[in-house]
This record gives structure tokens, sequence and C-alpha cells, in this order.
């Protein structure tokens, strides 16, 4: 008999606070006849923070590399949030492999040439563990930075045959969510699901038809460990799978400097990156005024939407740097060029106009944002008559005709306004909110700035 344990995070998104600890638990001397696989599931980066935004994640491979992972695949903040080439470059220092089976690039027509869609990795007694990975096949927004993901369950027909001929055990990283482990659990005999995505945990592992699924949360909160005890014949006769609770985890003296000089790394190096001046101080009630003319600039159309919440502080006078443009607003939020019929702008408008006093206050999570609230939304371009009724550009809105909005895919991801969730969309997904800021700002200052009316 021998134990092998894969030990695995997911989710971390650039929460470095547990790191010393997860760090610790990774390397963790092993018991005897143990063999131990590090494996992360994706959402390592997120350009919240500033070392993060600064290195475009880099910083987070080398600082990974000291934890020995032996695999990871990608999540949508890997894969979303960087244009093309730089994801094409961000595991150039890496130690560890990039399992990634269902995502070609669009240059190439092939897997991207940093990743494979599975390894096979081998135990001190020779066990054999076929380890695949794949992401949240996100087509409309993938596809605008020339990236095209395939079907996970193609995918699985494709490689799971080949991965139980070559392997006694199979494994998939995936970062597509609880639902979809659980659906491919019932389909398909893999060994072991470590999943991501949903930023669940599963405390003591989920067993569906045969398949276990193990998963940490999000934020460091948990490190996954799931124990496989094998027999000479290399087959499976237990599993046990744990979420530790990293705050129960042993603290030594130095983790708060250490979690501490990694934020100020990344501060310094962006604080020290001047990106537009401004003789004024900017309040967040003038930057959302702002951003109205930045879009109506970065698009050329007149018609343009967004909303106070995305601004959170003032940004000071004088020279700006690139900290100071990530504290305001921390968002991976993109602009983007909306193609609606006028039947659902009006919905659209309408239903706001009956949530803008909740939305004042609405508390606002996920899908990219990292303010509080809502707030309140501002349009120019589009205006009441006498009838209250909305005009675009002082015509009346026809219901079959479209009309273009310069905005935020912040509004397309939202529970609520459902009517954009379709509509076509061409989002910037190489520009975040505060580089278009930043720029409009710097063109405002050079005098370069136009606005089509």
């Amino acid at each position: 008999m021998e134990t092998i344990q894969l030990r695995h995070t997911n989710d971390m998104h650039s929460h470095f606070g547990p790191w010393p600890k997860i760090k610790r638990f990774l390397l963790r001397k092993a018991p005897a006849n143990t063999t131990v696989f590090r494996f992360d599931i994706g959402d390592a980066i997120d350009r919240l923070h500033p070392l993060t935004d600064a290195t475009l994640g880099k910083a987070n491979v080398a600082i990974m590399n000291e934890a020995k992972y032996d695999a990871v695949t990608i999540g949508n903040n890997e894969g979303l949030v960087m244009p093309h080439q730089d994801l094409n470059h961000l595991y150039d220092q890496a130690d560890f492999s990039v399992l990634l089976a269902n995502m070609v690039d669009g240059k190439t027509k092939t897997l991207p040439a940093w990743a494979k869609p599975y390894q096979i990795f081998e135990s001190q007694a020779g066990t054999k563990i076929a380890v695949l990975g794949m992401t949240a096949p996100y087509q409309e927004t993938y596809q605008t930075l020339d990236w095209y993901p395939e079907d996970p369950e193609e995918m699985l027909d494709h490689y799971l045959p080949e991965m139980q001929q070559k392997a006694d055990i199979t494994v998939l990283l995936s970062h597509l969510g609880l639902p979809v482990d659980q659906d491919l659990a019932k389909k398909y005999p893999i060994d072991v699901i470590l999943g991501a995505h949903t930023h669940h945990v599963l405390p003591n592992g989920e067993l569906d038809n045969g398949t276990w699924l193990a998963a940490a949360g999000r934020y460091g909160d948990y490190v996954g460990e799931v124990t496989l005890e094998v027999d000479d014949q290399h087959q499976v006769q237990e599993v046990s799978v744990v979420a530790h609770k990293t705050a129960e985890l042993p603290a030594e003296p130095g983790d708060a400097e250490i979690t501490e000089d990694i934020a100020q790394e990344g501060i310094e190096m962006e604080s020290t990156e001047m990106v537009t001046t401004y003789p004024a101080e900017i309040s967040p009630d003038q930057q959302t005024d702002d951003c109205l003319k930045a879009l109506q600039d970065f698009y050329q159309i007149p018609v343009a939407v967004c909303s106070s919440g995305l601004f959170l502080m003032n940004l000071p006078a004088g020279p700006k740097s690139r900290y100071d443009f990530l504290k305001d607003m921390p968002h991976t939020i993109q602009p983007m060029l909306l193609t609606i019929k006028g039947r659902d702008l009006k919905a659209w408008l309408a239903e706001y106009d009956q949530k803008a006093e909740k939305l004042r206050t609405e508390r606002i999570k996920g899908s990219g944002f990292r303010g509080s609230v809502f707030g309140e939304m501002k349009m120019t371009g589009l205006s009441k008559d006498e009838f209250n009724q909305y005009n675009y550009m002082g015509r009346d809105i026809v219901d079959d005709e479209d009309y273009q909005v310069a905005t935020l895919d912040h509004y397309r991801w939202l529970d609520f306004f459902s009517m954009l969730d379709e509509a076509p969309a061409k989002i910037a997904l190489d520009v975040f909110l505060r580089e278009m800021m930043a720029d409009y700002y710097q063109k405002q200052e050079e005098g370069a700035v136009t606005i089509t009316v």
C-alpha cells in the first residue's frame, strides 16, 4: 500500500495574507510512503493587487514557484484580464506545468504554446496519475481576445479514454464551477475533480457517482487535501477529502511582514509610474461625469452611460500615478459598445428608473466589481421629454431600430438589467476602466479629447 496526497488551492485572487501559512502547508514534509502533488485550480491572480497589476501576474507566478506546485490550470482572471500577448508570456518563468485542454489560440489554431491538455505524474511506488485541466468557456468574451474555448464534455470525450489507458488514476483540475463538476461526475468515470470558479467549499468532499469532488473556497480561506490510499496493483482503496481552514493553521513570526512586503513592492512599483496630471482634485461625482466623456471619446459616439459607484475616492491634484487609479478604480471592468433594440433600451431605462432609489445603496459583489454599491447611473445623450419618455439624442426611441450606447461591461454581468444579456456588444477586453480614464485625463491635459455629438 502507498499514500498519495493531492494538496490544492483555488481562487486565491492575489489575496496574499494567508500565503505564508498556505505555502508551509503545501511544502510540509510528507509521511513515510507518501507522495505529494500540488495543484492550483485557477484565478490565482487578480489585478486588484498592485503587485499583480504592475507585473501582469508574473510576480504571482514567481511566488507560486516557491511552493513547488506541480501543475495549475487557468481561471477567467488569468484568461480574461490581460491582452493576448501578455497571457502568452505569463508563465515564461513558471517551474510548474499549465494544463488547459479546452482553449485554442486563434493565432495558431492550436492549444496555447504554454499549456498542454494533461500530464501523467508518477508516485514513488509507480502509480500513474493523469491530470487534465479545463477552464470556464466564456465564448463571447474569450473570442474578443482571440482565444477560442472548447466544450468541456467534448474534451473529456477526446482525452479521457487516452488518459485511462496510460494511467491508474484520473484527476480533473476544473475551473468550471460546482454545478458543472457535479454534472461531469455523473457522466464520466473520473476519480477526483479538484474544483474552483464558484468559490465553493467542500469541507469533506462530495462523492458523486464514484467521483470525489474537492474544493477550497476562495481568497486562501482554505487549502485542500485529498488523500488516496492505493494498493500494490495501483488501485484506489480509500479516499479522504479535507478543506483545512487556513486561519486554524499555525502562524509564525514574520508572516505579517512577508505579506506586507509583497503589497509594498507593488505599491512602490505603481506609485512611481505617473500616467497623467490634472490641476485640481477630482471627486467621485466629477469622475462619473468624466467617465461619460471618456466613453464618448473612446467610442466616438454621443450617447454614454455609467454609474457613480465605480469611483471610490478622490483623485489627487497634480501628477497621478498608476497606483492612484488602481486604488480609485480597482475593478476589472471594461468599456463596452452596446447595440440595442429600441424596445430593450426603453426597458433598460425604465427598469433603472424603477430601481434607482434602491440602487444608490445596493451592495454589488462579483463580476469584476471591487467597490461597494451601485450608486447613481448617469447618462448623456439620453433624456426625457415633456411626456416623461426617454429620447435618444432628442428623438423618440423606436422599438425596432438599433441604437448604440457607449457604456461598461459591468451592467451586462449584473443580475438585473437582463435585457442587456443578449444584446450585441463589443467589449474592449484589453482596456480597464481605470486605464480608459487615465488616458482620457491625459488627452484632456494635452487638449486632444474629441467627442462626437
